[in-house]
Parts: C-alpha cells; structure tokens; sequence
C-alpha cells in the first residue's frame, strides 16, 4: 500500500535536473515575485543552506531524488520550491558552457543534451530551458522571477515561435570572454546607382520594391570590402539592409571562403546584409549571417515588419519614380518566427531595420530567450544621436541586456541635400550594457561611420589621431554570476 501511495508523488516530479527545474518554475506563483517574499527567501540564511545542499547533490549524482523533492514541497511549500530551484540552478550553471565552471562529469548529460537538442531539458517538457547569455541592462533592484536565476525558461508559446541552433563547438570560433570583438560594419551600397526601385499598384495600395543592382560594380565592391575589412581587424561584419540578392549571396560565399586565411585574417562572421531572396511573389526581405570558414548559412532571419514609407520620406530621400502624394508599402513577405543562434560570443538574433523599432511582435520571444546580441541591418537616413536607432538600441538594452548593432548604407544619406538633415549623419551604431555593476540606466554608445561602400565604419579619430573599429563584448551576463552558485567567482 505504502508504495502504490508513492507512486503519484514520485510520477509529479521529476529526476533530470532541467526537467525538475521546468516542473518546479511554472508551479511556482508569479505574484511571490511580484511582492517582496522572493527576495526575503532569497537572503534567508536556511533556504540558502538548503540550496547550497541540494546543488552538492544534484553535482554528485545528476539527479534529485523524487521522494525528496516531495518532501521538501510538502514540509516547505512555495519556499521549499524556491530553495530546490535555486539549488538545481547552481547544478545547471555546470552545464553552461557560457559559463565559469568546468569538469562536472555527473552534469554531462544536460550539457550534451543542450549542444544536441538545443536546450538542456528533455522532450518531456514543453518549452525549453536555455543556460543564461544575458542580464537586463537596467540597474538592479528587485528581480522578476527569471532574474533570480542562472537559467531562462522559455514557455511553449513563446518557444513555438523561435527557431534556436546552438552552434557546434567544431564550428565555433573562440571569444574571450573579456576581451572587446572587433565590428566592421561596412555601407556597401553608394547611391541609387546600387540600388533598383519599384512603384507599383498591388491590390489597390501602392507599394514598392528594394534590391540591390546585380552589376559586376558590386561584385568587385565585395572582393574589396572583404580585405578591407581583414585589414581593419574585424572579427564579426554587419551589412546593411538591401544589399543581399541571391547572386550575391553566392559571390560572397566564393569571395569569403577563398580569402580566409586562418592563422592571418581575423573576419569570421558576416551578416551579408538582407534583401529579396528566392522566387517568392513577394518574396522575403531576407538576412542571412555566413560563416566564412565554411560557407555554411548559420542563421537567416525575414524581415518581420514591413515598412510603410510616407510622403515626407519619399521627398527627403529623394527616392526616384516615387508617388508625389500618399504612401507606399513595402513588398514583401513578412517573416513569422525569431532565428537564434548560441556561439561562443552569445546568444544571436538578427533583426531588420523597422523591427527594431516595432518589438511588440518579437520581444517577448527574445526576453523568454535571453538574447545577448542584435545584429540590426537598416536602409534609412543617416543615423543620427538620440534618434530611433539609438531609442530603440537603448529599450532592448534595458529590457534584454544586449549588445545592439546598426549597419547602414550611404545611398539615402548621399541623396538627401546638404542641410536638410538633422545633425551629423553615421553609418553604424554599436551599443551595449555600461558594465557589469547595472548600478545606473547609462549604456555605452558608439558611432562610427564610412565614407565608402567598401570601407568599414570606423570612430572619430581619438585624441591621438587613431581611428578603430567599434567594439562590443561577448555575452552581455558574463560578469553576473549569482551569489547562489557554489563558489561563485
């Protein structure tokens, strides 16, 4: 009899670790966190001892016992959870190959599930659990509930609506964890002589197309680009949006693999831009990020708003064939799901131009996730200091903790008469986190700019003339590390 009454009780909770964690997380109610009763446990000196004690076993075996987990929960309630969870993730944190530890055989088995599966729980679950690549960017204060830990819990809806690789550490490139990563952000379009524009009538609304001009001008623009950007030292390029076609797509893959020299050229990865690929009628306004070492496509990403341009615009861009009066749609097929990519820089995503700045449909996938890198092709005007770019940069840095990368082209800026814009235009924006303390809503932001198609936007030159590439850091939650873990550094 004994048994068959602990069955059930030992069926509810499971042994994996990250299975436990999941099972563990949604039971827990949100409004304990919403109150202050999460931070009163979090510093209650037995829920930390018990924590501390269950993440030594969990680190022994690779498991937790169910029966225990029960009678946790029964003595202990919400708190008793609370104390397992902190416990499982100071085990997972060995998992995180993101992280400080290393040499935790008995939690093998979740990191291989993690680097193959693309999450460290199994299909017994729905949703994921995903090891911690990013912090909000806003100080600290009391935490929201996926802040207490070192993990996210990405819920089914949201996972639904995520296509999320890891890449695989034979493919991967090494970024130390403190040291700044070179960002060649290159215009590579000029003018309108780059770019072909279309108006048209679609189903009774005005719309128009974007791509770049497939001319042997461009083609030799990538060879040159790509030494270029060698010589600046880049590690990681952003090409703006509208400078992707398929013919290109195929001469930059040739290009980039017959230039790369391992021991001798820094460049690794290359957002190629975006633009319209494939036979699609409208087809999608598509990026896609190159590993140049391989050839291979690591993540393509459809633009997932389309942009409707007024007037107004039309006028000051100076955009050729365009209506005198009303406005224009863009033609396109919006993308529907959110690619990532885990590396050793981070947690990846690639967004495009307006969907920056319209993250009602995408932001809540991309908090869910932990997202510790932006890589935002545009074709806009020139950026300018406290504009969209930089409003939008500095909301997903307080919101996500990301680094935030703009790429540009020249093409609107060279068409817009001198005087009619609005301060001092650039080509690229890079901005991130201030620091690890997250004691202030500062971030820092850098602008640089090109004055050529086939040069990478560089800084205003430094007090001893130096000019540099901008810089970012890889993943932006490396330096915090919960006070929860064991032997946190």
């Amino acid at each position: 009899m004994t048994d068959q009454l602990a069955a059930p009780a030992r069926a509810a909770h499971p042994a994996e670790p990250a299975d436990l964690f999941i099972r563990l997380y949604d039971a827990l109610p949100d409004h304990l966190f919403q109150g202050w009763t999460a931070t009163m446990w979090y510093d209650d000196a037995r829920v930390r001892r018990q924590a501390q004690e269950i993440s030594e076993i969990v680190l022994a075996l690779g498991r937790l016992d169910p029966e225990m987990t029960e009678e946790i929960v029964e003595a202990d309630g919400d708190r008793g959870r609370f104390a397992i969870l902190l416990g499982l993730d100071g085990a997972l944190a060995h998992a995180n190959p993101y992280g400080p530890y290393h040499d935790a055989p008995a939690m093998t088995g979740a990191l291989v599930t993690y680097l193959t599966e693309g999450r460290l729980n199994s299909h017994e679950r729905e949703g994921a659990l995903l090891p911690r690549c990013a912090f909000p960017g806003r100080p600290r204060g009391r935490r929201t509930k996926a802040e207490f830990f070192g993990v996210h819990r990405v819920p089914p809806q949201e996972w639904a609506r995520v296509e999320h690789r890891v890449l695989p550490a034979v493919n991967d490139a090494h970024f130390s964890r403190d040291e700044p990563v070179n960002v060649g952000c290159a215009p590579m379009l000029e003018t309108y002589d780059d770019v072909e524009i279309e108006f048209e009538q679609r189903h009774g609304t005005t719309v128009y197309r974007l791509r770049p001009r497939d001319s042997s001008k461009l083609h030799t623009r990538v060879r040159s680009l790509i030494r270029r950007l060698d010589e600046a030292g880049a590690q990681i390029a952003v090409l703006p949006e509208i400078s992707l076609s398929d013919s290109l797509l195929e001469h930059w893959k040739e290009v980039a693999f017959d230039t790369a020299d391992r021991h001798r050229t820094p460049l690794r990865f290359i957002l190629l831009g975006s633009g319209p690929l494939g036979p699609g009628d409208p087809p999608p306004n598509r990026a896609v990020l190159l590993d140049r070492w391989t050839g291979q496509e690591l993540l393509v990403q459809d633009k997932l708003s389309g942009f409707t341009l007024t007037a107004e615009q039309m006028r000051l861009w100076r955009l050729p064939g365009a209506p005198p009066a009303g406005t224009a749609d863009e033609y396109i097929t919006p993308g529907t799901r959110v690619a990532l990519l885990d590396m050793a820089l981070g947690r990846l995503a690639t967004l495009i131009c307006e969907d920056l700045s319209r993250s009602v449909g995408w932001e809540r996938e991309l908090l869910s996730c932990g997202v510790s890198h932006l890589l935002v092709p545009i074709f806009s005007k020139p950026i300018l200091r406290y504009r969209w770019e930089q409003q939008s940069a500095e909301r997903q840095i307080a919101t996500l903790g990301s680094w935030v990368t703009v790429s540009n082209s020249l093409v609107v800026g060279a068409a817009i008469p001198e005087g009619e814009l609005d301060g001092e235009g650039y080509t690229c924006l890079v901005a991130g986190p201030l620091g690890a303390e997250r004691d202030t809503y500062s971030d820092t932001t850098l602008f640089a700019r090109s004055p050529t198609g086939d040069q990478p936007a560089v800084l205003d030159p430094a007090e001893d003339g130096t000019r540099s590439l901008p810089t970012f850091f890889p993943g932006a939650a490396y330096d915090l590390w919960h006070d929860h873990w064991p032997d946190a550094e």
